[in-house]
């Protein structure tokens, strides 16, 4: 009776110590899915704040380019009115932004089909 108590103590023993090197490797995976999650996190905002800055460089690439534009047709085409050119620069950046929205908010889902357009 004592053998099969030491054997059930040894077993015991040995189950736990299997549970504390199992517990001991969850702990490990975890913290290292938390350490890569934070690593994506700061590399997701660095990519964010150069993206961020590329836009605004593309930006004020654009609007020196349309200035040199606007000055080259003042000079060289005096017919030409440069605040029509501004209003004509304006009237198409709203209809890009338009058109944009547009398709943003036109996802193709449930209901944009025209009644009787999946008939034909």
């Amino acid at each position: 009776m004592l053998d099969m108590e030491e054997k059930v103590l040894r077993d015991l023993e040995k189950f736990e110590r299997c549970a504390a090197e199992k517990d001991h490797e969850k702990k490990k995976a975890v913290a290292e899915v938390q350490s890569l999650l934070e690593k994506a996190i700061v590399a997701s905002q660095k990519k964010d704040i150069e993206i961020t800055q590329l836009h605004e460089e593309g930006a004020e690439s654009l609007k020196a380019a349309i200035k040199m534009i606007k000055e080259w047709l003042v000079d060289d085409h005096s017919e030409i009115n440069p605040d029509e050119f501004d209003r004509y620069i304006r009237k198409r950046r709203a209809t890009y932004l338009a058109a944009q929205k547009a398709k943003v908010t036109d996802h193709g889902g449930v209901g944009s089909q025209p009644a009787g357009s999946l008939d034909k």
